[in-house]
């Protein structure tokens, strides 16, 4: 077959229906097409190239078609009148209007956040036939971190595939992709996340990078943690990002009061020692062991981590990634740390006797040592560690501190109100402040009667909510109550003394929170 074909255009209406192809036409940048009078405009799926020429440059012809031959293509030449040809030269201003069309949509897609950031992902969704798949998927993900979300989610149905987003902990339903159609923008994701391609029986963990606008305008990297699993129909894909601007945070961004983070500042500032940190999953556990591992980040102590997954890089601390695949689990990472002089550890989660006991007596050998549980309270983190069969004795003298965490959603400042608080949210509030009372707690805001409420806006997506904060409650290991724990007592024993001792619960610091207008106590109603 030859490698060109010579047609003769005679009709100025044959021109005008020319299908046009502005991806092709900047193979020739615009002052090398009006010089040699030769325009490239389109490409069709058997790899023949049209080109449209006056042929006054024949020598010119023969060299973009020998380009072409190099790249195995094809060239189709159509010829035309100068006069002609000047007048479809003008695709270039189309292109120009074009390209700068969609240089100010991108720089709007930079900066748009929160619910703008929603919007333009669904005005961008309905463009994505004419994308290139990876060019879409990565603007897709881009949107999502601008929009504040945790998490993306491509989640299986029947016939679609449907994209969610987690806002403040709460998933939201965005756009459906067709299952079909869907398949592309996997492999993309799985082509840039690093995982096999041709793998879809089993879980696999990836991770990429992009860039984005911070709230500054200024761009950052952002690194992603994706997960693909096995579905009946498809797989399910979710992304979630990791942006270290945001998990290193001040405690009282996290949602510290003053009580509780005098006593966890009281403890750190210790060199031995376990503190528990416990929580159900997706409570800010990385943002608040990283804020407390940020703040004693000093020249003068030698941290080390057990992680699984590393999730930031810090700065002159020693991280080790658990890796259960080469045998490299929490058991031998501690063993081997305590023989590297470290004066803090990090134990990113205790799930057997074995981790419990190095930490234990890694914290009885003048060590401090983090460590996490996932339990409801922080009053029953230390019935768990009985029940993994560590020693009361060795674990009533280690054991100082137990931070219990949870998160609930902030009210939007933007659409916030205050209204009279009914007779149930009344005598809520009222019994608890009595009990804070009871407690000699300072500082509690004065009730007067209000609460705080929202209406919705553009800026919370009609939620009433935006951003959120911890609620907290910190259980200090007194002489008392480590006898309770050598005596193996139960948690209501537990809870006794620590009230004694002037323990604060969850809820009580919530609601210290709602007199602050900080949330609502909606929020305890949904999530305890």
């Amino acid at each position: 077959m030859p490698n060109q074909l010579i047609n003769t255009i005679l009709e100025v209406d044959d021109i005008k229906a020319l299908q046009v192809d502005f991806s092709q036409l900047k193979k020739i940048p615009r002052e090398n097409a009006a010089s040699m009078q030769v325009i490239i405009y389109y490409k069709d799926e058997e790899n023949w190239v049209y080109v449209l020429t006056t042929n006054n440059h024949p020598e010119d012809l023969k060299k973009i078609e020998k380009q072409l031959e190099n790249k195995w293509l094809k060239m189709k030449v159509y010829y035309t009148s100068l006069e002609w040809f000047n007048e479809w030269m003008k695709w270039y201003d189309k292109l120009e209007a074009e390209e700068q069309l969609a240089k100010e949509e991108k720089e709007k897609r930079e900066k748009a956040e929160w619910d703008s950031a929603i919007s333009l992902m669904k005005q961008f969704f309905e463009k994505r036939a004419s994308l290139d798949p990876g060019e879409f998927i990565l603007e897709m993900v881009r949107l999502w971190f601008q929009s504040g979300a945790s998490d993306m989610h491509f989640q299986p149905e029947w016939k679609n595939i449907t994209l969610r987003l987690r806002l403040d902990g709460i998933l939201q339903d965005v756009v459906d992709f067709d299952a079909n159609d869907f398949w592309k923008y996997l492999q993309k994701l799985k082509f840039i996340s690093w995982v096999k391609m041709n793998v879809d029986y089993i879980p696999q963990d990836g991770r990429f990078s992009f860039e984005a606008m911070n709230h500054e305008w200024e761009k950052k990297k952002v690194d992603a943690r994706v997960n693909f699993m096995p579905w009946m129909l498809s797989e399910s894909t979710v992304i979630r990002f990791l942006d270290s601007q945001k998990w290193i945070a001040t405690f009282e961004e996290i949602g510290f009061t003053d009580r509780n983070y005098d006593i966890l500042k009281k403890h750190i500032s210790k060199n031995t020692w376990i503190i528990v940190v416990t929580w159900p999953t997706w409570s800010w556990k990385t943002t608040t062991l990283y804020s407390i591992l940020n703040y004693l980040n000093t020249w003068t102590n030698k941290i080390i981590t057990l992680e699984d997954p590393i999730e930031y890089e810090m700065p002159w601390i020693q991280q080790s990634q658990i890796n259960y695949a080469k045998n490299y689990d929490y058991e031998t990472g501690l063993k081997a740390i305590l023989r590297h002089d470290p004066d803090v550890i990090l134990v990113w989660e205790t799930r057997s006797k074995e981790t419990a006991d190095i930490a234990v007596n890694a914290a009885l050998t003048w060590h401090l040592v983090f460590t996490t549980l996932h339990t409801n309270s922080a009053i029953a983190s230390v019935p768990r560690l009985l029940s993994m069969w560590v020693e009361p004795y060795l674990l009533a003298p280690a054991i100082q501190l137990v931070l219990g965490q949870r998160l609930v959603r902030k009210i939007c400042p933007n659409c916030s109100d205050r209204r009279p608080a009914t007779y149930a949210e009344q005598a809520e509030i009222e019994k608890t402040i009595k009990s804070l009372s009871d407690l000699d707690m300072s500082n509690i805001p004065a009730f007067d009667g209000t609460v705080v409420e929202s209406h919705g806006c553009a800026k919370c997506n009609e939620t009433w909510y935006q951003w959120r904060l911890a609620i907290l409650e910190a259980l200090e290991i007194t002489e008392d109550m480590r006898n309770l724990i050598i005596d193996k007592e139960n948690e209501s024993s537990i809870l006794t003394k620590a009230r004694e001792n002037w323990f604060v619960t969850l809820l009580e610091d919530w609601i210290v929170k709602v007199l602050r207008w900080e949330t609502t106590l909606d929020e305890i109603h949904r999530v305890i």
